[in-house]
């Protein structure tokens, strides 16, 4: 997974860095992410929708 994620940044002059959300996405459909000892799931719809719970 780092290896996509590391390959899917972006960063470029003054801007602020771009995730595709195709390489989060590319193996399941839902994701967890650590923030702050707490996680939060983002989920693809099928409606190609993001939504983001604690």
């Amino acid at each position: 997974m780092a290896t996509i994620i590391s390959r899917a940044l972006h960063l470029r002059d003054n801007q602020l860095p771009m995730l595709q959300s195709e390489h989060l996405f590319a193996l399941t459909k839902e994701i967890r992410i650590q923030h702050e000892g707490e996680e939060y799931r983002l989920r693809l719809t099928r409606n190609n929708r993001l939504i983001l719970t604690k």
